[in-house]
């Protein structure tokens, strides 16, 4: 009898080992599904986290260009502000210099006014007294007219004498080289028994 007690026995130990085979064997294969899943879970991580560091490098150097596109624009900007001075700077004196000028116009144009006033007054004397002079113009003019005759018989008179006068400055100046023509034939003619 103590054989098949120690056989159910084994038998109990073989179902009890078994099932805890079996247990572990589910536990492993629960464990391996879960590790999978991790696994699964991890490596998706890793992928995102690599499509994201692709991404945060592409912004990253689209940032640095934009960086050194700002930096140019800046330096761009900056020349156009030095610039943009320089032209406000210049057009400050010419503002000053033009202010000046046209204080000194204001005070001409007044000064210029007055005068005109001053002018228009004189002028208005003026006109009478020409109104009281016509009256002795009209008598001068008869007397113009007679003197104008007599300067244009003068005129004639001049026009003839200063006509002779050319004439006689002529005649003279051909003289004048006829006899220095005379004179040097006479030099070369007294030159030449002299010298032999």
């Amino acid at each position: 009898m103590n054989a098949p007690v120690a056989s159910h026995r084994r038998h109990e130990h073989a179902t009890i080992g078994v099932s805890i085979l079996i247990v572990l064997a589910a536990l492993l294969c629960i464990m391996a599904v879960v590790q999978w899943v991790d696994q699964t879970h991890l490596t998706r991580q890793v992928e995102a986290e690599r499509k994201e560091k692709v991404t945060l490098q592409t912004q990253l150097q689209e940032k640095d260009q934009a960086n050194r596109r700002y930096s140019d624009e800046i330096t761009r900007l900056e020349g156009l502000r030095k610039d943009l001075d320089e032209v406000v700077r210049t057009n400050k004196s010419e503002l000053s210099r033009l202010k000046a000028e046209l204080k000194r116009a204001d005070f001409d144009l007044s000064r210029s006014t007055n005068q005109i006033v001053m002018f228009k007054d004189s002028l208005d004397k003026a006109n009478a007294a020409i109104l009281q002079q016509n009256e002795s113009v009209k008598q001068q003019n008869a007397a113009i007219k007679q003197i104008a005759e007599q300067r244009a018989e003068l005129a004639t008179k001049f026009n003839k004498l200063a006509e002779d006068y050319n004439k006689v400055v002529t005649d003279y100046n051909a003289l004048v080289e006829q006899v220095k023509k005379e004179h040097e034939a006479l030099q070369k003619a007294a030159e030449k028994p002299e010298k032999k």
